[in-house]
């Protein structure tokens, strides 16, 4: 890394990579001026080779930095546009013509509430590019226009504080196949303690999904199948990864399809992960210890379906399964529960994941 210490960290996987090599975008201090580094915090991009654990950095981003404080660039899925704070004020908009080449400013993004930071970030929803953002102690969606930097309707609230007197805060999407809003692997601060958590729904009403529960600041991440990376600020300020089994669940139209991801870690070995889809008849109040199964059961299995997913492909721990909706009005703003249980055939061993929904819309 050519810099002192690393505090964000934001992948995407560009179609034209192989499957194990990410896109990246860090928050560096110390930053090389070779790579754009001028002072402060800077931005730096480059590709991220998950099975050797490789980072090559690049001068994309070099452009945007400025002798002030640059955090938290945030890639869409399309890698041509992007969001960054520029603290202390209101977060930025960059964008390129085509993968490879140079960020570029766009604007400053107006219009929002006045805070000490916004941790901004970009996804699609129903064919509407939003900027997700911290919002008071929420996160919220909010409509942008990518041409010209302008927001462009109210905010919705999407993701409400996990705690009593926290603090919701650096939103990391997770989209489908067509880059879009399924939900966001986020953080939670309450004092000095700020823990990783999932939602999954876009439903404030439900409560996040704690995925790890530290004792420290770990804050802007990123994921590459059952991987999760946070940044710590233990010092030195670095990057740690995290690897769990789970799902994203998914949402999708009556009469359409819907992609449900399983993940698993990455790897470089021979290991063979089966998982499936286990849709019940509800939730549970509180999750329930079956061993010799590791994890906790999470729905009623008074009534249930699985579904197999394709074997894991080890390069990324990905396995995707496309589900038809019938097209059945009754289904129309309803949602199934569902929980993933995943086979690990080295050690013989079943591990029960987290739970979701699919959302019929």
């Amino acid at each position: 890394m050519p810099g002192s210490n690393v505090q964000q960290v934001h992948m995407i996987h560009l179609p034209s990579d192989p499957p194990n090599v990410f896109y990246c975008a860090l928050t560096v201090s110390g930053l090389q001026a070779t790579f754009g580094g001028v002072g402060g915090t800077d931005l730096l991009t480059g590709s991220y080779d998950v099975l050797t654990d490789t980072f090559t950095p690049n001068t994309e981003a070099a452009a945007l930095n400025t002798t002030g404080t640059e955090f938290g660039m945030m890639l869409h899925h399309s890698g041509l546009y992007a969001v960054f704070d520029r603290l202390p004020g209101l977060p930025w908009l960059a964008a390129r013509p085509a993968v490879g080449q140079p960020w570029t400013i766009v604007g400053q993004i107006n219009s929002l509430p006045s805070q000490s930071y916004y941790d901004p970030a970009l996804a699609d929803f129903g064919g509407q590019t939003y900027l997700l953002h911290v919002y008071g102690t929420s996160i919220g969606m909010t409509p942008i226009n990518l041409s010209n930097a302008t927001l462009t309707g109210p905010t919705v609230t999407i993701v409400n504080s996990a705690r009593v007197g926290s603090t919701a805060n650096s939103p990391t999407p997770i989209v489908d196949t067509a880059g879009s809003l399924i939900g966001l692997s986020h953080h939670d601060v309450l004092s000095s303690d700020n823990d990783h958590y999932v939602s999954l729904d876009l439903d404030p009403n439900t409560p996040p999904i704690l995925m790890h529960d530290s004792t420290t600041w770990r804050n802007n991440g990123a994921f590459v199948g059952g991987r999760f990376f946070d940044a710590e600020s233990t010092a030195p300020y670095h990057i740690l990864a995290i690897d769990t089994f789970w799902t994203t669940g998914g949402r999708g139209p009556i009469g359409g399809t819907i992609d449900v991801f399983a993940y698993t870690p990455p790897t470089t070995t021979n290991e063979i992960y089966f998982s499936f889809l286990v849709i019940g008849a509800g939730f549970l109040p509180t999750g329930v210890p079956v061993p010799p199964i590791a994890g906790e059961l999470g729905i009623d299995l008074s009534t249930m379906v699985t579904v197999s997913f394709p074997q894991h492909n080890n390069m990324n721990g990905e396995a995707l399964v496309t589900l038809p909706v019938p097209n059945v009005p009754f289904l129309q703003g309803r949602a199934l529960p569902v929980q993933l249980a995943t086979f690990q055939v080295s050690t013989n061993s079943v591990t029960l994941g987290n739970t979701a929904q699919l959302a019929f819309y």
